[in-house]
């Protein structure tokens, strides 16, 4: 029996201490409810678990992602929407104007509704957005760079892949122009010289007493209406003169292409010999002349193009589709040979996933009435409004192509919120059997190691009382 070292105090002691790490532990794990509380309890278990928890964490922000993309296609659906229902009212009221029975000052009416209705498909295209951000102006669509200014693309469809077209335009479309003998002088109409002059089968009456000025200024008055400017010029057209200088007046179409023309009908002879003009007499426009250069990157040998004024449509298989315009005031005829770049830019990237590359791109093309090409519709005959139609008729195609892409869109983010519910559901589920404490489990031990504490406090009291029995051999 020793005195100055108990080895069995020692022994208990050190019991007790391994019991006491043992009930901290089991404290811990019961108030975080985590199984792993450092890394020193399982240290590949915390590895893995910090993984999943990032991809948790990841999959929880993608399906918010998707439900802002959702949001977003929704409220771009409601702006074309509204935009198809003022589509329907255009076709409508050209449809109404196609009925000759209707009086000049009855398509008065037609055509500024008509107009209006065009400023409003521009209001909802500037006012539908979704946090500020624009989505029917073609804010949300792919850009494009063209290595020359005057010619840009207004329309890519989804088919077309990111590269560089070539394509070259060799003769710009010219407008209908028509230059007629009528010029400024002091007579006035006789009765005999008045009657009706039709331009485009657009009646303007002509009546007796009216002075030549009047009579310009009836014409530049009424023939706008359809599109067609009248002015005096000595030069063809290149600069506007005074109709008092004597300068032979001018008829011609604020649009360009072959579709464009001038074509007069007047019955009375005596009006022709006022005015200069021969019933009959017609004058048409032309479409630009272009051509496109294939390449491995661009344009395929199978692309095709049809030019409207200065308008080119480039088509080709599996819907591709590119639509180009020519600004005719700023094109200059040197460059004739034209890069177009298209880019991957500019859509809306939705983040669908947790990881890198997860992503779904909405592409919106601009819907203006500018690019739908219903900004300058004509009302005023049958012949006009019968165009009106078709054109309207073309836009509502347009729009309709754009809410079934939405509508695609939208079905894919459905499935794939659904997807990322599943994924994350699956890994909640995995992430907890490695982290979570099992509360009844950790219960029963922490109950254990309590008892074995009790007891090892025990055992180190009696194991101090031993020495006390050396005193009896001390005695």
């Amino acid at each position: 029996m020793r005195i100055n070292h108990n080895s069995l105090a020692l022994n208990a002691s050190d019991h007790f201490a391994r019991v006491n790490d043992n009930i901290a532990k089991s404290m811990a794990r019961l108030s975080s409810g985590n199984k792993i509380t450092n890394p020193a309890d399982d240290a590949a278990g915390l590895a893995i678990s910090t993984r999943m928890d990032s991809q948790i964490r990841g999959l929880n922000r993608a399906s918010l992602n998707s439900n802002d993309g959702i949001s977003v296609i929704q409220s771009a659906e409601g702006g074309l929407n509204e935009l198809h229902n003022v589509l329907q009212r255009m076709r409508e009221l050209a449809v109404h104007a196609a009925n000759d029975v209707l009086s000049e000052d009855d398509r008065d009416m037609i055509q500024m509704e008509i107009d209006e209705l065009a400023k409003e498909i521009d209001q909802i295209v500037d006012t539908t957005a979704f946090n500020d951000q624009k989505l029917l102006d073609g804010s949300v669509s792919r850009r494009s760079l063209s290595s020359v200014y005057s010619i840009q693309t207004t329309y890519i469809s989804t088919e077309v892949s990111a590269g560089e077209y070539e394509l070259s335009v060799t003769s710009l479309a010219e407008r209908a122009t028509y230059t007629t003998g009528f010029s400024y002088s002091g007579a006035t109409v006789t009765k005999e010289q008045a009657g009706s002059f039709k331009v485009n089968n657009f009646t303007v009456e002509i009546t007796e007493g009216m002075s030549m000025t009047e009579v310009y200024e009836s014409l530049q008055e009424h023939l706008k209406k359809i599109g067609i400017d009248v002015f005096a010029s000595n030069d063809g057209g290149d600069t506007e003169a005074d109709f008092a200088s004597g300068a032979p007046v001018i008829f011609r179409t604020n649009a360009y292409g072959k579709d464009q023309r001038v074509e007069i009908n007047i019955n009375n002879p005596e009006l022709e010999a006022l005015l200069g003009i021969s019933d009959g007499d017609k004058e048409v426009g032309k479409d630009c002349v272009a051509s496109i250069t294939p390449s491995d990157k661009g344009f395929s040998t199978t692309a095709t193009y049809t030019a409207e004024g200065n308008s080119i449509r480039i088509i080709d298989r599996n819907g591709f589709e590119m639509l180009v315009d020519v600004d005719p005031e700023t094109y200059d005829p040197a460059e004739t040979d034209t890069v177009i770049e298209v880019l991957t830019a500019g859509v809306m990237t939705i983040q669908t996933g947790a990881n890198s590359g997860e992503e779904l791109k909405l592409d919106i093309p601009s819907v203006s009435s500018k690019s739908l090409k219903i900004d300058n519709l004509i009302m005023y005959t049958n012949e006009y409004a019968s165009k009106a139609i078709e054109a309207i008729d073309e836009a509502v195609k347009r729009v309709s192509n754009i809410r079934s892409r939405l509508g695609a869109y939208e079905n894919r983010l459905n499935d794939i919120y659904d997807n990322l519910e599943v994924q994350g559901e699956s890994l909640t589920a995995a992430y907890s059997r490695i982290m979570d404490t099992d509360m009844a489990e950790e219960m029963t031990n922490y109950t254990q190691q309590d008892v074995l504490s009790q007891a090892a406090i025990s055992m180190m009291q009696k194991s101090n009382e031993r020495p006390e029995s050396l005193l009896q051999l001390l005695q």
